[in-house]
């Protein structure tokens, strides 16, 4: 719940910096202190380091730390984490780390704080990654087969498995550029650019876990291509961190760059459009019934083919990373009204939820087709306004006494274990 509770914070203060910035409403006195006089330079670093803040402090602990720590006990049946102090250790320098990085937004501050920021962040982040492959290794039943784990479980021990190969070398590049001093904001940004290929793969990883859940509940059928699906997610999770990593190490600082297209097309686009097949399936041999996390799901499907038609133009690959980000929101929203009765007692209302959905699609379109102008304006105030709307549905969520739903309150599609415990299910939060 901490993870959650960190994720919705981070969320809300860089969505309302976001939209403030694209709207112009942040308030310039105020901005012109925190800066230290530096106005101008102060909103270019929120404009560039926006998308590493939700993707770092919002999205990727949310749908690791959150939802992971979450499920996979009970979809493994276990008793809690096999690392739990691990865990609360991580999200401890994660928190500490996502305070430091908004300090180093103000050009008052030298740019080392963000690099220190950072290297907590990775320390932070790898240590929910070793716990949460611990828990997938060690804490199911006696005799259960690896590959008889439910899609979900998989996904999380993969993103984990990628974030234990992934951040060590984040940190060995973030301390490499303290070495060598020079431009540290510089050499920072293009540390972020280059990781776009790996982190891609971590926002995609237990945003298909989720999602999958959601379509096999959704439609009453298991899902489609299991073991295509499963090699796929490998694919991404081993392939796509062995490269980033060869890479960085063998350039070097002056010479960090993203991987080629081709590369990002072999080991992102190629296991996305098999999992998008095997949905697709699924959806055709079921009998697919409206709900709100489907609606969510749906909109994941929808981003995760335009991002990929996207990969396909030329110098595309930022568009596929914008389109992964918002991707990845849709995938925890639909995680988190899939999920939200099985952790407080009670669903969100529809009404609110369909409103919040309404509002984050004409954002997110208009965000992504016309980022700067009127209608780029006109999508940041939608989504300021999405944002108000789920604050409100989590305010409500957590005021609200739990009442008792029961186990299976989604009906006979759901068949995970976590849909045969009590909601709320106490023992877990």
């Amino acid at each position: 719940m901490l993870y959650l509770v960190m994720a919705i914070v981070a969320g809300l203060v860089g969505g309302l910096l976001a939209v403030g910035l694209q709207a112009g409403l942040l308030p310039h006195a105020l901005l012109d202190a925190w800066a230290g006089g530096d106005t101008p330079g102060a909103m270019e670093r929120i404009a560039r380091r926006h998308g590493m803040m939700m993707v770092f402090f919002c999205a990727l602990p949310a749908l690791t730390g959150g939802f992971g720590n979450w499920f996979v006990p009970l979809l493994l049946r276990a008793r809690a984490l096999a690392l739990p102090r691990v865990a609360l250790a991580g999200w401890a320098l994660v928190a500490a780390s996502f305070v430091a990085v908004l300090a180093g937004l103000s050009p008052a501050l030298p740019a080392q704080v963000s690099l220190l920021a950072l290297l907590g962040w990775c320390l932070g982040m790898l240590m929910q990654g070793i716990c949460m492959v611990a828990t997938v290794l060690n804490m199911g039943p006696m005799g259960q087969r690896l590959r008889d784990l439910p899609l979900f479980v998989w996904a999380q021990g993969l993103a984990g498995m990628m974030a234990v190969m992934v951040m060590p070398v984040m940190a060995g590049g973030l301390t490499r550029i303290w070495l060598a001093g020079g431009d540290v904001s510089a050499h920072i940004d293009a540390l972020l650019h280059a990781f776009s290929g790996p982190e891609i793969a971590l926002l995609l990883l237990p945003s298909i876990g989720i999602v999958s859940q959601v379509v096999e509940t959704f439609c009453a059928r298991p899902l489609q291509m299991p073991r295509l699906v499963l090699g796929a997610l490998v694919v991404m999770s081993v392939g796509g961190s062995s490269v980033w990593v060869h890479d960085l190490l063998h350039g070097g600082l002056a010479h960090l760059a993203a991987p080629s297209a081709a590369v990002q097309l072999g080991l992102i686009v190629a296991p996305v459009l098999v999992v998008l097949v095997a949905w697709a399936q699924t959806v055709r041999l079921g009998h697919m019934r409206a709900s709100v996390p489907m609606e969510w799901a749906v909109g994941f499907v929808a981003l995760l083919l335009a991002g990929s038609v996207m990969s396909l133009m030329p110098g595309g690959m930022a568009d596929v990373h914008a389109a992964t980000l918002y991707a990845a929101v849709f995938a925890l929203f639909a995680g988190f009204y899939y999920w939200i009765g099985k952790m407080v007692g009670h669903v969100a209302p529809v009404g609110a939820s369909r409103l919040h959905f309404a509002l984050t699609v004409g954002g997110t379109v208009l965000s992504l087709l016309a980022f700067h102008g009127a209608l780029g304006v006109l999508g940041a105030v939608l989504m300021g306004l999405s944002v108000l709307v789920f604050a409100g549905i989590v305010v409500q969520a957590g005021l609200r006494p739990g009442s008792t739903l029961p186990d299976n309150y989604w009906g006979p599609g759901a068949r995970t274990a976590e849909w045969q415990v009590p909601s709320p299910a106490r023992e877990k939060a």
